[in-house]
């Protein structure tokens, strides 16, 4: 019997990925929040039901897609050499969180979408503690650094929490940034996140 189930399985998440995929083509749009379950199906080919066999809801698509591109950017995290100095590390771990959200426009509108602070009591409990689990994931990467640094007096002699608050608000406030600049700064979007980068990585540095 085993090698039926697993087969049934593998079946079962194939068609989810041809699922997330086929939503995923369709959020590449400005009306994407317009895109329905039947159009998702129609992509896909196949059945409306069937969607509804792996989703209860459209936000459950969602979060599933945001779950899938924060855990490649944490498995691009993880793989960055920790022998480096702290803040190469810091500096490394910013960059792939860039090339991340900057890579797919649709992404970046299902990550800013997902923030809502109604989003996890929408999703499920199952979906909703992946989420915080990745959250959990980042942390236990990025803090080692974070400590070391400060042992070794590169990184200001801080709470862990705060050093990391100033970093991601820099990272958020730039992402968010995009298409609505108060400003005209002249730089092109990867110019605009050197700077930022520089900046956030001062802000936590002693030297």
């Amino acid at each position: 019997m085993t090698p039926v189930i697993d087969r049934k399985e593998r079946e079962f998440e194939r068609r989810e990925g041809e699922i997330l995929a086929a939503a995923l083509s369709l959020f590449n749009r400005d009306d994407w929040q317009s895109v329905t379950i039947d159009q998702i199906a129609a992509k896909a080919e196949i059945g409306k039901g069937t969607v509804y066999k792996h989703f209860e809801s459209k936000d459950q698509i969602y979060a599933k897609l945001v779950l899938e591109f924060h855990r490649g950017i944490i498995t691009e995290i993880a793989n960055i050499d920790r022998t480096r100095p702290p803040l190469e590390v810091l500096g490394a771990t910013l960059d792939a969180f860039w090339r991340g959200h900057n890579s797919k426009s649709e992404y970046k509108r299902l990550v800013r979408y997902c923030r809502r602070e109604d989003f996890h009591s929408i999703i499920g409990p199952e979906l909703s503690k992946e989420l915080e689990q990745l959250d959990e994931q980042i942390m236990g990467l990025l803090v080692p650094v974070f400590e070391r640094g400060i042992r070794e007096g590169v990184i200001l002699d801080k709470p862990v929490p705060a050093l990391i608050l100033g970093v991601h608000a820099a990272m958020v406030g730039l992402m968010e940034m995009e298409g609505v600049e108060c400003m005209e700064t002249g730089m092109t979007q990867e110019e605009q996140y050197q700077e930022v980068k520089a900046f956030a990585l001062r802000g936590i540095s002693r030297g």
